[in-house]
């Protein structure tokens, strides 16, 4: 698959020191957008407000598994021989007729609904792996809608279509219909993850990027932290998912509202539209307009520029180079590490506590402060020596639950804070691999890269629902320090100028 670099990919800022700014030079490309409407000011606020609120959508879906198939235990009612009622609890037997579920979460759970116990245990696992194949699959598609037509259309259908699909999957009947309609529920969550992210750096100024990057993470907090609320007052599974329907219903009225970005309208040759929006933004701002239509000008004959000496790449050039292979094979890997680790240890941790409502609840609230941590982390701190430091606290951490009893408030505690570290980890990759490729392929580098976490997450609810829960922990605490040896291969980033070429 080719494709043509015609502009720039509106990711990160590379950070200078006070000399190397200096002799920077700057191009209407970079800095038109701040020029005209400021780096960050009221009007970048509320629209990047509305748009991060869209990933609640996208996160209750991805979380909402927590409760849906929460540890159920059962005893047979019935056996086909002697019908008669087994002694033992969650004990497999041939000739039981009749399972009778223990349900703690709702009256019926999909385990309940669809008998995923015994030898069909492994689809409570494969419906969420289904479902984060569909969230890796609307990466790419919705990638593809926003590139074509634009941010904000993109923002319009995803949530949209999430919202039907979770309307429709309230009304499944067979376990194979709800996880069909799963998939298609993840393919429009996929879209809202990738086009926010894009959509919010698209409008700040580049000094507001990485901490742009990161608080976009915090809407993915609060929806763990709500679904608490949505699932305790749920009589069923199926209303469950009917009121989160029903809220993302609210949000996605939100995303109507949105302007389309002045960078993509600039971009793709739309003149007259991008001033119209960046006239109504310098007012909302109280900047002056008159120089905004010159500033467009400008900007779109340096892009003219570059667009003739572009040249065609595609994905076989993240492996042109022994560096670019190194850096392509470790990001993707440790982000597949990243992804078991923190969607696994959500899952996990359900099981560890006395109380699955105020687990996840806590989960949440505690992960909202760790985006803007992991934006003052960036800001302060090495990339390389971040990343390591965060995996290594995950998997010390990961290792004293070893050691804690099943069961009580402190294994809770510190599968909590194991949570944290991965997420903030989860924040710093993706600011730390968008500055690792050259220009021409950052956008194919990020999106191969980030897609590891996306895969890790579809093999996370198998580890976290292994037989075994101290197998789980293991697992979860050896992954972290084999990331920091693949990691110690990356370069370092921070205070370096992001190569321009491939051969760079």
């Amino acid at each position: 698959m080719k494709y043509k670099i015609n502009y720039g990919i509106y990711i990160v800022q590379d950070k200078f020191t006070k000399k190397e700014k200096e002799k920077k030079a700057e191009t209407f490309e970079d800095d038109y957008l701040v020029k005209c409407i400021g780096a960050f000011g009221r009007w970048q606020a509320i629209a990047c407000a509305i748009a991060a609120i869209s990933r609640l959508v996208a996160m209750w879906n991805i979380h909402s598994i927590l409760f849906l198939t929460p540890s159920t235990d059962f005893v047979c009612h019935t056996k086909q021989d002697d019908n008669t009622a087994a002694s033992e609890n969650s004990t497999c037997y041939d000739s039981c007729a009749r399972y009778e579920y223990k349900e703690e979460v709702f009256e019926k759970t999909l385990i309940s609904q669809f008998d995923l116990i015994c030898d069909k245990a492994w689809l409570a696992s494969f419906t969420q792996t289904v479902l984060m194949f569909g969230v890796v699959i609307g990466l790419s598609v919705f990638g593809w809608i926003s590139d074509r037509f634009g941010r904000r259309i993109a923002l319009m259908i995803s949530p949209t279509l999430a919202v039907i699909f979770m309307i429709s999957t309230s009304f499944a009947t067979s376990f194979w219909i709800f996880t069909a309609l799963r998939f298609c529920v993840g393919i429009a969550s996929g879209g809202i993850m990738s086009i926010t992210s894009v959509y919010v750096l698209e409008l700040v100024g580049p000094q507001h990027r990485e901490l742009a990057g990161t608080l976009i993470l915090m809407p993915d907090a609060l929806a763990e932290a709500t679904l608490s609320v949505f699932a305790y007052f749920s009589p069923t599974w199926n209303i469950y998912i009917l009121s989160l329907a029903v809220a993302s219903l609210f949000i996605t009225f939100t995303q109507f509202f949105l302007p389309e970005t002045p960078r993509w309208l600039v971009a793709t040759r739309m003149a007259d539209k991008a001033v119209v929006v960046m006239t109504k933004a310098a007012k909302f701002n109280s900047r002056s307009t008159t120089d905004i239509q010159d500033n467009v000008t400008k900007a779109q004959q340096e892009l003219q520029l570059k667009e003739n000496v572009s040249k065609t790449v595609n994905y076989l050039d993240l492996f042109k180079t022994k560096r670019l292979s190194i850096i392509t094979l470790s990001s993707f890997t440790s982000w597949f590490m990243t992804g078991v680790c923190y969607f696994g240890i959500n899952q996990y941790i359900t099981v560890l506590g006395p109380n699955i409502f105020i687990v996840v609840a806590a989960m949440g609230i505690v992960q909202i402060p760790m985006a803007p941590i992991a934006g003052v982390i960036t800001k302060f701190f090495r990339r390389k020596t971040s990343v390591i430091g965060s995996y290594l606290s995950v998997g010390v951490t990961m290792i004293i639950l070893l050691c804690v009893p099943k069961g009580s408030w402190i294994a809770s505690m510190f599968g909590v804070i194991g949570v944290c570290f991965a997420f903030v980890n989860f924040a710093i990759m993706y600011l730390y691999v968008t500055e690792l490729y050259p220009t021409p392929i950052r956008n194919m580098g990020f999106s191969l890269s980030s897609s590891g976490s996306k895969i890790g997450a579809m093999v996370a609810p198998f580890v976290a629902n292994l037989n075994s829960t101290w197998i789980a922990s293991l697992i979860f605490a050896v992954l972290p320090f084999v990331a920091v040896a693949i990691c110690i291969l990356l370069p370092e980033t921070k205070g370096s100028k992001l190569r321009d070429t491939v051969d760079e």
